[in-house]
């Protein structure tokens, strides 16, 4: 099935525009993308492998994420995409808003979600995400440096949400 995302101007406001998931966002136009990262009560970060068929950012451990579909709002999707790719159920309430990026072609809005959750008892969307794990900050910079982790602009979230 199809999915259709809403376009934004540079200023965030809805356009009206559809656009089609897969074909290349038009310049000057923006979609809306969420991130969220999951904390334990140790701190670490749960932290997920990208499936090698992906194909944006193919094998590289990442965040949970994924794209707002059209009529949906940020923070629906991440409920959602918590459920859809890791199998696990939140609640709204349960998600922090930290910030939002402005990146090329999209508003990527970040959450953090600090719950306790074996890595074993998940239910991984296979075609999505090939592995989950739990990493301490320190080896989530190293990966990062490594290039074998997703190169966000997380620094911020890190030293400001993370604690």
């Amino acid at each position: 099935m199809a999915e259709y995302w809403d376009l934004y101007d540079g200023a965030g406001q809805l356009t009206g525009e559809k656009h089609l998931r897969g074909t290349a966002v038009p310049e000057g136009r923006f979609h809306k993308v969420v991130h969220i990262w999951i904390q334990n009560s140790k701190g670490e970060l749960l932290m997920q492998k990208r499936s090698d068929i992906v194909d944006n950012c193919p094998g590289e451990w990442a965040a949970t994420g994924g794209s707002v579909q059209a009529g949906e709002e940020p923070l629906s999707t991440a409920v959602r995409e918590l459920s859809e790719e890791l199998g696990l159920t939140v609640s709204a309430k349960e998600l922090r808003y930290c910030l939002m990026v402005q990146r090329k072609d999209a508003f990527c809005y970040v959450y953090v979600l600090k719950k306790d959750v074996p890595a074993e008892s998940l239910s991984l969307q296979k075609c999505e995400v090939a592995a989950a794990e739990w990493m301490t900050l320190e080896q989530v910079d190293r990966m990062v440096t490594e290039r074998t982790m997703h190169r966000y602009v997380y620094r911020e979230l890190l030293d400001a949400y993370l604690k």
